[in-house]
């Protein structure tokens, strides 16, 4: 079981190292058809959601986004996802635990040996710990805002939800035993209403999960769930007038937490004030990841708008959509770094790590 265990990890790095390699030759600096695919898929199934986080606009993307697919649909992108050589692929939502085909597309994927993870707020997930094991999923990732369940429930618009999370958390450590499968992760969002206890948050997570992250509160994308109203701009998000004292919460919680002094993480300020400032950032989206909506689009990028869908998986497959016209022609655009966006939250910490590495950073082709 160990021997398979191993050789399974170093078939996936292997061929993790080897779709890098080849989209580092053929998407980032030729632009021409690249053979192996994305690295990383996301596969956002439905804006459905029990809660109403107030940095989140999901339920107005439901409302806009009626269309759903078929079960022979869903099954077709389930193969389609694990014939390609990702090395990973995530349902976010929307609330994914809400999405009836969830299980099954999950089961699909994961007989073809690849590593999956979904996002969820946990509200519902104690109820699903035993099909969840049952799938075979890698990692829940769930969502912790303030250890205050009060302002936790408050902030994600769902009563109880703290306490659910709690919970839930506790069952799947019980039920997983010492296989500590599937990972248990925690994610933060940092805004103006938590900043100040975010090491103690942090702390406290450690003691209970297995890896805790965090990001920075952002708003404004075009093909996502980031974004607020007026009220909610004013309660979560900073102001210039913040940025001195926010430098120095920062900077001291980095000193304190150095685990989480790398290069991504020190520019949280700089997202928050001066945004401006990482528009030279390259992107790496389109060389190295999708996102399938849940009509089945495809897109790679959730916060410029010009940067809309490249094809839809109902029609085609996923190396057709990784190679298509439409797809090509945002990247030109993009590796010349042309597009003047940026985004800060953790799927892009990518770009972060490679904007940090000598030579990648200074040289033009990346």
């Amino acid at each position: 079981m160990i021997k398979n265990s191993s050789f399974s990890l170093k078939g996936m790095l292997f061929s993790a190292i080897a779709t890098f390699a080849d989209n580092c030759l053929f998407t980032r600096v030729l632009n021409r058809k690249a053979s192996r695919g994305p690295l990383f898929i996301t596969w956002l199934p439905t804006y459905a959601c029990n809660a109403r986080c107030s940095f989140c606009s999901t339920h107005e993307l439901a409302k806009a986004n009626r269309h759903t697919l078929t079960q022979e649909e869903i099954q077709h992108i389930a193969h389609e996802i694990g014939k390609s050589n990702a090395v990973a692929t995530g349902f976010t939502g929307g609330e994914v635990l809400l999405w009836p085909h969830l299980f099954d597309a999950i089961k699909t994927i994961k007989s073809y040996g690849k590593n999956v993870y979904i996002v969820s707020n946990g509200f519902t997930l104690g109820s699903k710990v035993d099909q969840l094991l049952e799938a075979g999923i890698d990692t829940v990732v769930v969502s912790v805002d303030s250890l205050k369940p009060g302002e936790h429930d408050q902030m994600r618009g769902l009563n109880g939800l703290m306490e659910k999370l709690r919970f839930a958390i506790s069952l799947l450590k019980e039920k997983r035993g010492d296989s500590n499968k599937p990972l248990i992760k925690t994610t933060t969002v940092v805004s103006k209403k938590n900043i100040r206890d975010i090491g103690n948050i942090v702390t406290e997570l450690r003691k209970i999960v297995d890896v805790v992250s965090i990001q920075p509160i952002s708003t404004g994308y075009a093909n996502g769930p980031h974004d607020m109203d007026e009220q909610a701009e004013s309660e979560f998000m900073f102001r210039l007038k913040d940025e001195v004292e926010v430098r120095e919460l920062w900077g001291r919680f980095l000193k304190n937490y150095p685990d989480f002094n790398t290069h991504y993480f020190r520019l949280f300020p700089d997202y928050w004030f001066k945004p401006q400032s990482l528009h030279t950032v390259p992107c790496w989206s389109p060389s190295v990841r999708l996102q399938i909506s849940p009509n089945g689009e495809i897109i790679h990028c959730a916060s410029n708008p010009k940067y809309g869908p490249v094809g839809n998986l109902k029609f085609t497959t996923l190396q057709e959509v990784w190679n298509s016209p439409e797809m090509r022609r945002q990247r030109e655009e993009i590796r010349k770094v042309e597009n003047h966006c940026v985004c800060w939250c953790q799927d892009v910490s990518f770009n972060a790590f490679l904007d940090s590495v000598p030579f990648v950073n200074r040289h033009p082709t990346f």
